[in-house]
C-alpha cells in the first residue's frame, strides 16, 4: 500500500504508532523511522521503524501495536536491544536516511560510532548478491515474488556503488544525498544516475524493462563494476603516491 497520506496526517498517525508501541513496551528508549518513507515518501510502500529497547518483548506484540486495522499504511518493525550489536549492512541502511520519532538519537549515534569504516570488499559482495538475486528472480514463477527480487537486485547494485563511494570519501554515514554532494566529478554524475535509475526508478517505482530484465541488469552491472574499479584504482594510485 502506497504511503499517500497527507504529510500532516501521517505525522499524527506516526505519533499514535509510537505511543502505542510505548504502551506495549515502556522500556523502549528510541524509535527511528528510516528508509524510503523518509527520503522518497511518494514511492514508499510501507513505513520502516527501528525500535531500540532495554529488553525486547514478543515481536508480534510490537506489530499488533503498530498496525491497527484502519491504518492507511503498513508498518514494518526491527527490534534491537540496548548494547546488542546490529547487523552492519542493516545499520548502514538505517543511517542512509532516518528520522528520530522518539528519543534523542543517542543510541543510534552510539551504534554509528561502533560501525567502523566501510570496505570495497563490501561493495564487491553487494555486486555478487545482486547477481544472485537476479538469478533467483528469473527462476521464480510467482509474478509478485519475481518482481520483488528483480527490484532488490537493482537496488543491491545501487548499494554497491554507495559503499564504494563511502570508501572513496572516507565516510561512515551512508546518506546518499550527502555522498552525492561530496563526490567530485565525474563520480558525482555517475552516482546521481545510480540513484535516479537503480534506486528510485527501478527499485521503488518498479519501472524497469519488464520484457528484458536480464539485459538491463547486465548493463547496469557493468556500469557499477566500472565505477567500483575506477574508485579502487584511484585509491591504490593515491596510496602509491603517499608511500
Amino acid at each position: 500500500m502506497d504511503v499517500t497520506v497527507e504529510s500532516r496526517d501521517k505525522s499524527a498517525l506516526l505519533e499514535e504508532v509510537y505511543k502505542r508501541l510505548l504502551e506495549y513496551d515502556p522500556e523502549i528508549v528510541e524509535i527511528v523511522q528510516f528508509g524510503s518513507s523518509v527520503y522518497a515518501p511518494r514511492y514508499a510502500k510501507d513505513i520502516d521503524l527501528l525500535v531500540i529497547t532495554r529488553r525486547a518483548k514478543r515481536y508480534s506484540g510490537y506489530m499488533d501495536a503498530a498496525n491497527r486495522e484502519d491504518m492507511p499504511f503498513n508498518v514494518d518493525i526491527l527490534i534491537s536491544e540496548v548494547n546488542k550489536p546490529i547487523n552492519k549492512s542493516l545499520l548502514r541502511g538505517v543511517l542512509g536516511s532516518f528520522k528520530i520519532l522518539y528519543g534523542n538519537g543517542e543510541y543510534l549515534l552510539r551504534y554509528a560510532k561502533e560501525l567502523g569504516d566501510p570496505t570495497l570488499e563490501e561493495a564487491w559482495s553487494s555486486l555478487r548478491v545482486a547477481s544472485s538475486l537476479l538469478d533467483l528472480a528469473l527462476k521464480t514463477v510467482e509474478p509478485l515474488d519475481r518482481d520483488r527480487l528483480i527490484r532488490e537486485a537493482f537496488d543491491a547494485l545501487f548499494h554497491a556503488a554507495r559503499i564504494a563511494s563511502m570508501v572513496y570519501l572516507s565516510l561512515d554515514i551512508s546518506r546518499w544525498g550527502l555522498i552525492k554532494r561530496r563526490l567530485p566529478d565525474p563520480y558525482r554524475n555517475r552516482f546521481e544516475e545510480f540513484i535516479d535509475v537503480l534506486h528510485v526508478k527501478y527499485f521503488y517505482n518498479g519501472d524497469y524493462p519488464k520484457d528484458k530484465p536480464r539485459e538491463e541488469f547486465s548493463k547496469w552491472l557493468r556500469r557499477v563494476r566500472r565505477y567500483i574499479n575506477d574508485i579502487e584504482s584511484e585509491i591504490a594510485e593515491k596510496k602509491g603516491e603517499d608511500s
